[in-house]
């Protein structure tokens, strides 16, 4: 708990300017998984490769600009295939969507695509395609939902619910996006219905999502939040 006691007491200003690299891009991030980033090792080699295929991530931009435009209340939003376990850190990205808001303008989704690609190390698809959407990230006491017109619905568990993992599970990978602190919800239903890459998946009831936050400058990068800190009374962190 020291742990996250001294990363809270770092976050605290998160309003102040002075927290922040420049005016860098930073927000609230959701990545979903099709395999389950928080279980045990049997669960684990049962679902890799062939569980792990499919990976969305969204990102929700509080604050920051990119190439001289403000990002602020902007959302962006990827879908990756691949035929490697898109959680593993040394996957390729395979295809991918991305999807950028309808009330943007072409600049700014421009800048969006160009901050995608340039700060997400991992992110080097053999084939890209955009899409124009409208983009919903949202949070709330029930917990965090993301969605891109009828082709991404995500919805996570409630954090207060603070649902525990059973002996033997664990924490098996890591966001594949650049975060300063994450944790893991329990999907509570997502749906992925892409004709661009016709695909189609339904999920729920797994630890597959990453919650998190990126862009902030502090002290430790990539810090992990677990559920045992967060029934405590650091809920508002995400």
């Amino acid at each position: 708990m020291k742990r996250l006691t001294l990363l809270l007491t770092g976050l605290t200003g998160f309003a102040l300017n002075t927290l922040f690299a420049g005016d860098a891009p930073r927000g609230s991030l959701l990545e979903l998984h099709s395999c389950e980033v928080y279980a045990g090792p049997c669960v684990v080699n049962s679902e890799a490769p062939q569980e792990g295929r499919c990976m969305v991530r969204a990102w929700d931009f509080a604050g920051g600009t990119f190439n001289g435009l403000d990002l602020t209340g902007l959302k962006v939003a990827v879908l990756q295939l691949s035929a490697d376990n898109l959680a593993d850190t040394d996957s390729k990205s395979g295809k991918a969507v991305v999807y950028v808001p309808e009330s943007a303008t072409v600049a700014q989704r421009n800048a969006l695509v160009g901050w995608l690609k340039s700060s997400q190390a991992d992110f080097h698809p053999a084939d890209l395609q955009i899409r124009v959407a409208k983009l919903e990230f949202t949070k709330s006491e029930k917990g965090y939902a993301f969605s891109a017109g009828n082709f991404v619905a995500i919805k996570t568990a409630s954090l207060e619910q603070c649902v525990m993992g059973s002996c033997g599970e664990t924490l098996w990978y890591q966001p594949r996006s650049a975060t300063s602190l994450f944790t893991v919800a329990v999907n509570h239903g997502s749906s992925v219905n892409e004709p661009l890459l016709n695909f189609k998946w339904n999920d729920s009831g797994n630890r597959s999502i990453f919650l998190g936050r990126f862009g902030e400058q502090t002290a430790s990068k990539g810090v992990y939040v677990s559920m045992t800190e967060l029934c405590g009374s650091t809920k508002a962190v995400f």
